[in-house]
């Protein structure tokens, strides 16, 4: 199969019509026949620009941080750096679901407010679960001394929970709304906030040991962002694991959390 049939086959390119998508686009040829970017895939390239263009604005504003390590700072600007890492670290992992949902609802009218809706909807998800955080380490009146055993010990907990049933229920949950699976039953906005609900709720389900871990560690640190990001790429888009893979993965992030707990 020619690179151009691979991308043909997954719904990236496609024949281009008389008056079709972006007939500037055509990139690759197909015997006589014109080929260009599918309207879908434009609409998630651009989610995955809008992650690119919040890791740079992350990384921006950790540098110009001072002593965010040590708290979360007042609640404005926690919201606006949280938005921004969620952006960076969860938008590419929701693309494939992204994908899927305009690629089904292409023929709709009011598809693309639709697909948009959905990707604002997964993230408010997160937003929320941030906010929710931010309560709770006021209430808790946090920072404590010695936080970093505690940072780190939430580390080795996700690690742990990593090997449980209900981790492992999550990311099947995962790749079950990311399938779709047929027509889109009723409204087409509905469908996009119910689906993005769900896919948040399952992501939830999967990272929040990850999240909570980097507000305790501190929005400051992008080492620590990075890495966790890497963590929830793998959980979402790599291929069912096996018990050994899980294992392995479950005793690196157990390890990652002593690290910070006897480094930080």
């Amino acid at each position: 199969m020619s690179y151009a049939q691979l991308l043909s086959a997954t719904g990236l390119i496609r024949t281009s019509r008389r008056r079709g998508f972006c007939p500037a686009c055509r990139l690759f040829q197909s015997g006589d026949a014109p080929q260009e970017i599918a309207a879908p895939a434009v609409i998630a390239l651009a989610f995955l620009v809008v992650a690119a263009l919040a890791w740079g604005l992350s990384i921006a504003r950790m540098r110009a941080m001072d002593g965010m390590a040590m708290g979360l700072g007042s609640f404005g600007p926690f919201v606006v750096t949280w938005t921004l890492m969620m952006a960076a670290m969860m938008l590419p992992s929701a693309t494939p679901l992204l994908f899927e949902f305009a690629r089904t609802a292409e023929r709709r009218r009011g598809w693309r407010a639709a697909t948009l809706l959905l990707g604002a909807t997964y993230l408010a998800v997160w937003v929320a679960f941030g906010v929710a955080c931010y309560a709770l380490y006021t209430v808790l009146g946090m920072p404590w001394p010695h936080q970093n055993l505690i940072a780190g010990g939430v580390l080795v907990l996700a690690g742990l929970y990593a090997l449980t049933p209900i981790k492992r229920a999550s990311e099947a949950w995962c790749r079950e709304l990311c399938a779709l699976h047929g027509p889109l039953p009723f409204n087409l906005m509905r469908s996009a906030v119910v689906a993005g609900g769900r896919y948040g709720l399952s992501c939830l389900g999967c990272t929040a040991g990850l999240m909570l871990a980097m507000v305790l560690i501190g929005m400051s640190s992008l080492g620590w962002m990075v890495v966790l990001a890497a963590v929830v790429l793998i959980y979402k888009l790599a291929p069912a694991p096996s018990p050994r893979w899980i294992a392995a993965l479950s005793v690196t992030l157990a390890a990652l959390g002593i690290l910070y707990a006897v480094r930080a």
